[in-house]
């Protein structure tokens, strides 16, 4: 997305300010940023655009433990790919290491949370030392 960019060249600082300072700038200025031309023509067409894309609030900008500490509190359902099929899990508690441990069927697994972004999915035992997937009432040697 190319507001930050848009902000920065015109010395603006939200995109309320910067549709304000689109008025005053030529087609052949704002043509060369997306975000800033969009102003423009807004501005032509006497249509003033209120959108915040970030807020600090947005879900998206919220860290991975914080996401998982919350789908365990409120038992989220959560679809999840576990060998190959996408199956319905429940999340059950998030753990010290950065892992959420989540309850699908009758089977328990961990999931490492930092590195969801990478490969999202259960990941094979041996794949990561601090969080493995364990069965239920299995027991570590």
């Amino acid at each position: 997305m190319c507001y930050p960019e848009a902000l920065q060249e015109n010395g603006c600082l939200d995109l309320l300010e910067l549709q304000d300072a689109s008025q005053h700038m030529s087609w052949k200025a704002t043509s060369t940023n997306g975000v800033t031309f969009a102003f423009y023509l807004a501005n032509t067409l006497d249509i003033r655009v209120e959108w915040d894309p970030f807020p600090p609030d947005l879900i998206a900008s919220a860290p991975d433990a914080t996401l998982a500490a919350l789908a365990c509190q409120v038992k989220l359902p959560l679809s999840i790919q576990i060998e190959g099929v996408i199956i319905t899990a429940t999340c059950l508690k998030t753990g010290l290491a950065s892992t959420m441990t989540i309850l699908a069927g009758d089977r328990q697994h961990s999931i490492p949370l930092d590195r969801q972004a990478q490969n999202p999915g259960i990941y094979p035992a041996n794949a990561f030392p601090i969080a493995t997937a364990k069965h239920a009432g299995s027991t570590s040697s």
